[in-house]
């Protein structure tokens, strides 16, 4: 079974030294042939809606050999 994910990476804030704080949030089920640009455009859609910015996004493939 293929499977897609995308994985943001989000800013959660900022330790005592000034380092960023960084969280994961994954987003599973997207349909396998969805392209990278409409993979992006998901993530600034998402982005809007948490408080937290997002760093990185990241696509996740699960490809059965």
């Amino acid at each position: 079974m293929d499977r897609k994910r995308m994985r943001l990476q989000v800013i959660a804030g900022l330790d005592p030294e000034g380092n960023e704080i960084l969280r994961s949030r994954t987003v599973s089920n997207l349909k396998f042939e969805a392209q990278d640009a409409n993979i992006n455009i998901v993530a600034s859609a998402l982005g809007s809606l948490i408080a937290t910015p997002i760093k990185q996004v990241t696509r996740i493939e699960e490809v059965v050999l």
